[in-house]
């Protein structure tokens, strides 16, 4: 079946599938197929589904095909609950109405704000923006919203925790009474359910939601380092790994920049995002990192939720974050759409205790891998020197092949000349691996990244790494057992780290 026709008998119109094919959906995701048919038909509705499920199309498609561009706007109004999404947003809802006549637009702090007045000014069909903004040019009577018959409510969750439910209610208070309300968020929380009785009209609850906090591609491990000497082993973990696209995550601002400079002393070719760094420049940072100008950022968890980076391959727990759900939000970023992904986490003395905490948290252990040696990394010191040199010198995107399920399509080929990484050991989820003792190296090995920097050699390029294999069928129906087992290897597991070691 093609997609053309698996998204008309969602009842969208023509143009519409037009711009999706032209976008490169091949089919709707589970929450498309799901939401789509109560929106249309005029409901409330209350999505919980995990992030890079394809919730943005299921809210900007239906709000498109209901909304009138004749009709005096704005008509809808999207909520977000940062910059990076507002924009990112918008920028969907513009390539999804390519073949409409409706025009949108976003407002988020830290933007021009007379460039905001005027396209405010102009015919909007939909205004996309964070909740201290939008609500800032509604007491400014610069957003008028007694035309407003859709409010979206994207990632609430992640509202309630940066505070902004406050002004959410006080930007719903000034909107007709009979709009319709789209809430979308991971979880539920009490403060939630209370917005939503207050303010949604009997909504149909749509949950996409997996049973495990996280989801079962993401191979998960984690390295014992000692403090002084974590950027020295981000680096050799990098040259073993050295994946096609990183996000390393740190929990301090000061700590992303000296990361961040670290790597670049390295010769990698890596960016930052955190709060301190100019808005246009984090959004220039995120379009580049998105079409594979560099492969490396570094950042702190500002960017942990809702931006969207198809097909990363590897995310670095720098720092073990400080809340249990921050590591589910952070490894959230790979393994995607039904995508492979993989996650490290560098864990000092100071951090066994959280790291506990965390695999009780998502019911499942963390393996403990090896450290790289200095014997490793010569094996793969040829294909380190291709890898970095590479990335330093990219300046064309990768291509991105994608499958079916809302998910993009390439036509490009890859490049003859990409260095592919040999077959990385894997990790089986639950086993324990026992630590070897970290001695500081009296002779750190040469890096790759330095010297003379000479193009990569097609006849020289090591073994493709194979995909993970998948979880079997049994283990996958077996959800009941795995978790009794996980439970009681958990406890076997804290039992011998506290007084087997």
């Amino acid at each position: 079946m093609s997609s053309n026709n698996d998204f008309r008998e969602l009842g969208l119109s023509e143009p519409i599938l037009k711009a999706l094919n032209g976008m490169g959906f091949e089919e709707p995701t589970e929450v498309q197929k799901k939401a789509i048919p109560h929106i249309l038909s005029g409901e409330d509705v209350i999505v919980m589904s995990k992030t890079g499920s394809g919730k943005t199309a299921v809210f900007g498609v239906s709000l498109l095909q209901m909304t009138d561009p004749e009709k005096p706007g704005p008509q809808c109004l999207i909520l977000e609950p940062t910059r990076e999404l507002a924009v990112q947003v918008d920028n969907d809802l513009k390539k999804m109405a390519s073949h409409l006549p409706h025009r949108t637009t976003a407002v988020y702090g830290q933007h021009n704000m007379n460039k905001e007045i005027q396209a405010l000014k102009s015919p909007i069909s939909m205004v996309t923006g964070t909740p201290g903004r939008i609500y800032d040019h509604i007491q400014h009577k610069n957003l008028i919203t007694k035309n407003i018959r859709f409010l979206v409510l994207d990632e609430v969750d992640r509202m309630m925790d940066m505070g902004f439910i406050g002004q959410v209610r006080r930007i719903i208070r000034t909107l007709p009474p009979n709009h319709t309300t789209l809430l979308f968020s991971a979880t539920i929380p009490g403060e939630i359910r209370r917005l939503c009785s207050a303010y949604m009209n009997h909504p149909a609850t749509i949950e996409i939601e997996s049973k495990t906090m996280t989801v079962d591609t993401i191979e998960q491990k984690h390295y014992r380092v000692r403090r002084n000497e974590k950027r020295t082993q981000l680096n050799r973990i990098l040259l073993m790994e050295r994946p096609e696209t990183c996000m390393i995550f740190c929990n301090t601002r000061a700590a992303v920049d000296r990361v961040q400079n670290f790597l670049i002393r390295k010769g990698y070719d890596c960016r930052s995002l955190h709060g301190d760094i100019p808005q246009a420049k984090r959004m220039r940072n995120i379009q580049q990192f998105k079409r594979r100008e560099y492969n490396i950022l570094v950042a702190t968890d500002v960017a942990a939720r809702g931006i969207d980076i198809d097909n990363l391959s590897l995310v670095i727990n720098y720092d073990v974050p400080e809340e249990l759900d921050g590591y589910v939000h952070r490894i959230g970023r790979t393994g995607r759409a039904g995508h492979d992904g993989h996650a490290i986490s560098l864990v000092t003395g100071e951090d066994i205790m959280t790291l506990y905490e965390i695999e009780e948290h998502i019911g499942t252990l963390i393996p403990e891998a090896d450290l790289p040696t200095d014997q490793d990394l010569a094996k793969c010191r040829e294909e380190s020197h291709r890898w970095i040199q590479y990335n330093r010198i990219k300046s064309r995107p990768v291509p991105v092949s994608r499958s079916k399920g809302g998910r993009k399509k390439s036509s490009r080929n890859p490049s003859p000349q990409r260095p592919q990484r040999p077959q990385r050991p894997k990790s089986r989820q639950g086993q324990v691996h026992k630590a070897k003792e970290t001695v500081p190296e009296k002779k750190p090995i040469e890096n790759p990244g330095q010297g003379k920097s000479h193009p990569p050699a097609p006849d020289k390029v090591s073994e493709a790494k194979k995909p993970q294999e998948k979880p079997s069928g049994t283990l996958k129906n077996s959800a009941k057992t795995q978790q009794k087992t996980a439970e009681k290897s958990l406890l076997h597991r804290i039992t011998g780290r506290l007084f087997g070691k």
